[in-house]
This record gives C-alpha cells, sequence and structure tokens, in this order.
C-alpha cells in the first residue's frame, strides 16, 4: 500500500470531530506542503530542462 501513511492520516483528520487533533494538523501540513512545494518542483525541473538543451 503505497498511500497507507496519507490515508491514515487524512481518516484521523475526519474522526476527530469538532475538536480538532494532531490529524486535523497534519492534513493541513500535507495541502500546505503540496500547494508551496508543487510550483517549486516544476520552476526547477522547468530550469533544469533548459539547462540540458
Amino acid at each position: 500500500m503505497l498511500h497507507q501513511p496519507l490515508t491514515t492520516v487524512l481518516a484521523a483528520a475526519s474522526v476527530t470531530g469538532s475538536h480538532p487533533g494532531p490529524g486535523f494538523y497534519a492534513e493541513w501540513v500535507l495541502i500546505v506542503g503540496a500547494v508551496v512545494g508543487a510550483p517549486v518542483y516544476f520552476v526547477r525541473r522547468a530550469r533544469g530542462r533548459r539547462r540540458r538543451r
């Protein structure tokens, strides 16, 4: 199971209810990390591709 840890974190985040626990914050860390990290990843990839040409 490749995505088992992610699934566990998301399940824990949805079970906490109205009192957010560690799962809730872990979910938001993953979301914010993806939003910030994805553009950085694609910009570095594009720059690397240009350098190889």
